[in-house]
């Protein structure tokens, strides 16, 4: 296997990990966010990987679901061996709004014990102008 195509293996695999975390299953935000795992969203804040689990089970229990999510523009730098950087424009639509939102993400993954794990995820929402 030459570097490059482990390289987009690697790429491909964290991509399938981003779209699971969109599912809002809150377990799969538990077992895939590192314990210390820092997030940050538009008009929540900073926030651990605890509470994100939390308001997750809050929205399924209140009935809100991502009715369709799609990424744009996927990039990728590897800080090392054991760490890369994902950043992409997610269009997405919750299952009871009309229309989607643009969110600009980035998401830092690291191995641990062979597996990765989200240690910092940021969502900035792209707010258009009017009559654009």
């Amino acid at each position: 296997m030459t570097p490059m195509s482990l390289q987009r293996e690697t790429l491909d695999e964290l991509v399938a990990i981003e779209h699971d975390l969109w599912s809002n299953d809150p377990d799969v935000y538990h077992d895939t966010y590192a314990p210390g795992a820092v997030l940050i969203f538009p008009d929540v804040g900073r926030i651990d990987r605890d509470t994100a689990v939390a308001a997750i089970r809050k929205e399924n229990a209140d009935g809100r679901a991502w009715a369709e999510v799609r990424f744009d523009e996927i990039e990728a730098r590897w800080i090392s061996r054991e760490a890369a950087l994902i950043s992409y424009a997610a269009t997405a639509r919750w299952n009871y709004e009309s229309t989607a939102s643009e969110t600009l993400c980035a998401t830092v993954y690291i191995q641990v014990n062979g597996t990765w794990k989200v240690a910092f995820h940021q969502e900035t929402s792209i707010v258009s102008e009017p009559g654009t």
